[in-house]
């Protein structure tokens, strides 16, 4: 190797810090010492870090007197050689586009192609108007304006923690304390446009998709796909329907091979779906959390028909929430609590993505937000209520007991506790239609990061507790430092549980209690 290749791009980076060198006076004294003279053999092969630290103070002070070379001529070359130099280092590792050995050499065992089943004709669209009750659902869809929306978190907690009010007061949706729901929620508008883009098919994204089956599949039972309405536009489609965000399975991947010119990435395209790149799949595919998109900008010779898409990505499924109300507390509301999911995606380049249905919902509640636990309690104003679907999805065992006198556990760390405050609402109301009804006791066990940040419902929680709804409070906070000589408290919710593991073992086998976790 050339050592200048290796000199130069640490030069460029320590001219500062040499420059400093040189001015002072020790840095001075050193210069003018003698310098050990490197033999071309240990120059190529042990670059020690003294000897290194002499070379480049001596290329640098022959620069400084080399009057004959520009200083834009000595960054371009620095900026050259310090390229050669990563594109050398990056020759010897593996990454979602290139192999190393021995699997760049090694003969693949790929899975059986797929076979084709769809046949797709893009029809120029009629103007008419799409919804999305087009979106198809087996439950009964509701639409429902958002009514409130308040920040549980500080601005400075690891997470960002929202409650938000439905309006359900004009509609038939019931629910009880425990039940979840369904949010039908879209695609990221800006990624679902890249990927038109990518795929050329930008200018045809008004255009209606006419789907049926191929009549020479080899595909046995080929169906049309039940998620895709008839006659709904490509846009519609992509943003309402399809998973784009899905991890791409093996079969997918190796459907895509037929469809990619360049031998070098249908060649990688074949390792990452083989049995033998098993490893690489799992770190470059599923562990980065790569998607549709990312493969096709990764491999720009790739060029999947439509009907290819269609075929493999799955139904864009609605996000579970749990009911965190009890309708006998806010009649005609229904609240729900999420995070806003943030994951850094390293497929290609490190991307900072949010989740679909939170980030979305994010987004649509930013208009009528409350931006901190401080904020009233009520009707967050003027601004037009932004309305979403649900659908409901009821459980049967994830309730109140029918007798309330049975004590009850709950154990709900985060947003966990969601259905635990519907709980306890519930209660409350019970408790004073009945003031003389017998009660059984109630634990609830949660934990968070900081006391200060992120402890959700800290004021409900301390009301229930108060007026003797909430019979026993145990909350852990995994980050809070102890301070001065305190005991340390619980730092998890499974450490509160086992410091009063005999209280729970005689409520759950002698007094055949009930224990619910979320979270």
């Amino acid at each position: 190797m050339n050592l200048e290749l290796v000199v130069e791009p640490w030069i460029a980076g320590l001219w500062p810090a040499l420059r400093e060198h040189f001015r002072s006076s020790r840095g001075q004294k050193e210069i003018s010492g003698a310098l050990p003279v490197a033999s071309p053999v240990s120059s190529r092969t042990d670059l020690v870090k003294s000897q290194l630290l002499h070379i480049e103070s001596q290329v640098e002070l022959l620069r400084f007197d080399d009057s004959g070379r520009k200083d834009s001529e000595v960054l371009k070359q620095n900026a050259v050689n310090s390229n050669q130099s990563k594109v050398l280092i990056e020759d010897f590792e593996s990454s979602l586009t290139r192999s190393v050995p021995p699997l760049s050499q090694a003969s693949l065992n790929l899975p059986a192609l797929p076979p084709e089943y769809l046949h797709i004709h893009l029809q120029e669209s009629l103007g008419q108007e799409e919804s999305q009750a087009s979106v198809t659902s087996a439950d009964p869809v509701f639409q429902v304006p958002i009514s409130k929306a308040v920040q549980l978190t500080t601005n400075d907690a690891i997470k960002t923690t929202l409650l938000v009010e439905l309006d359900i007061s004009n509609t038939d949706f019931s629910y009880q304390p425990g039940d979840a729901f369904s949010v039908i929620c879209p695609n990221s508008d800006s990624e679902v446009q890249s990927l038109l883009q990518r795929l050329q098919l930008e200018d045809k994204r008004e255009h209606c998709v006419l789907l049926k089956i191929k009549a020479d599949t080899k595909k046995k039972g080929a169906a049309l796909p039940q998620h895709i309405p008839a006659r709904c536009s490509l846009q519609f489609i992509f943003t309402w329907c399809l998973e784009i965000r899905a991890i791409p399975k093996k079969a997918f991947l190796r459907a895509l091979v037929d469809y990619t010119s360049d031998g070098a990435e249908k060649r990688r395209l074949q390792e990452l779906c083989s049995k033998q790149g098993a490893a690489d799949y799992s770190r470059f595919i599923r562990d980065a959390c790569a998607c549709l998109l990312d493969l096709l900008l990764a491999f720009p010779s790739c060029q999947p028909p439509l009907s290819l898409l269609l075929e493999h990505l799955p139904k864009l499924q609605p996000r579970p929430y749990s009911c965190a109300s009890s309708s006998l507390f806010h009649p005609g509301k229904l609240h729900f609590v999420f995070n806003v999911v943030e994951f850094v995606s390293t497929a290609t380049t490190e991307v900072l993505r949010k989740g679909v249905c939170t980030g979305w919902l994010a987004l649509l509640v930013a208009s009528v937000l409350q931006p901190n636990i401080h904020a009233s309690h009520e009707d967050s104003g003027k601004a037009l209520a932004p309305k979403i679907s649900i659908s409901p999805r009821t459980t049967n065992s994830f309730h109140l007991p029918d007798d309330p006198s049975i004590p009850i556990i709950m154990v709900g760390p985060g947003t966990g506790i969601a259905p635990f405050i519907g709980f306890l609402q519930h209660r409350e109301k019970l408790q004073e239609q009945h003031p003389d009804g017998n009660f059984g006791a109630m634990w609830l066990f949660f934990g968070c990061r900081h006391k200060d940040k992120d402890y959700l419902f800290r004021k409900e929680l301390r009301h229930f507790f108060k007026h003797g709804i909430l019979t026993h409070l145990k909350v852990s906070f995994s980050r809070d430092a102890v301070v001065g000589e305190e005991e340390a408290p619980a730092k998890y919710v499974q450490d509160n549980i086992q410091l009063h593991g005999q209280q729970v073992a005689r409520i759950l086998l002698q007094e055949n209690g009930h224990i619910y976790v979320c979270g």
